[in-house]
């Protein structure tokens, strides 16, 4: 792999991060909360503006989730031994139908961090290859992912994403982005793996969000806006 080809991989990646907490923000926002974009500002906008930071589609062959995990986890090993995943994502940007999810293979973004050093590292996996893409300190005060338990990989829940309404929401709606995000929610004290998935047709002003069990593949979570 070239220079060129790294950096653009680099930029990838950031403009994934990116959506991926616009999309946090959109659906996470306090009920009741007002967002000041436009005077006239709808549902629909917020969605439309969102969607439209997101990246070109990549020119590189992807990995599924656990495939590029496999590569990121022993960069991280490499910068500390004791790394240990918080998050991983990934965005495919404005997709013309569902086909082009089903293998669930793009580039990834794995975010890692250090207990002993209190840092965090990015890494970014770009076809092969894994390459950390920046860090910093950070002081986790919340549990961490237990990776054993992560069964989903990211062609199941996209398979069962589309099964649930996302084929139905890729007819009625025709081109969408899709960010799906593995996180922890702990709000139970379970430690519970999930994936988050937000398609986005901003042509619609639509979106569909959905929350699956990495683990059990259960769906938590389905709904459309509006």
């Amino acid at each position: 792999m070239n220079r060129l080809e790294w950096i653009l991989g680099i930029v990838l990646v950031v403009l994934l991060l990116a959506v991926a907490a616009l999309s946090l923000v959109f659906w996470f926002r306090p009920q009741g909360s007002t967002i000041h974009l436009q005077p006239a500002a709808n549902t629909g906008t917020v969605i439309a503006q969102q969607a439209a930071v997101v990246a070109p589609t990549s020119v590189f062959t992807g990995e599924t989730s656990l495939m590029a995990y496999g590569r990121a986890q022993s960069t991280a090993a490499a910068w500390q031994p004791d790394a240990r995943l918080l998050n991983a994502q990934a965005t495919w940007p404005q997709l013309a139908n569902s086909q082009q999810l089903r293998d669930g293979k793009t580039t990834w973004g794995f975010t890692f961090y250090s207990p002993a050093a209190q840092e965090i590292a990015v890494i970014s996996v770009v076809e092969d290859a894994a390459r950390i893409v920046s860090q910093g300190p950070y002081q986790q005060t919340g549990n961490l992912l237990n990776a054993t338990g992560w069964n989903l990989d990211s062609q199941e829940a996209i398979t069962t994403m589309l099964a649930a309404g996302g084929s139905q929401f890729f007819s009625e709606t025709g081109v969408a982005s899709l960010t799906m995000m593995l996180t922890l929610d702990d709000s139970e004290g379970d430690g519970r793996m999930e994936w988050q998935m937000n398609l986005i047709a901003p042509q619609h002003g639509r979106g569909l969000k959905m929350r699956i069990d990495a683990t059990s593949g259960e769906i938590l979570e389905n709904k459309t806006v509006p």
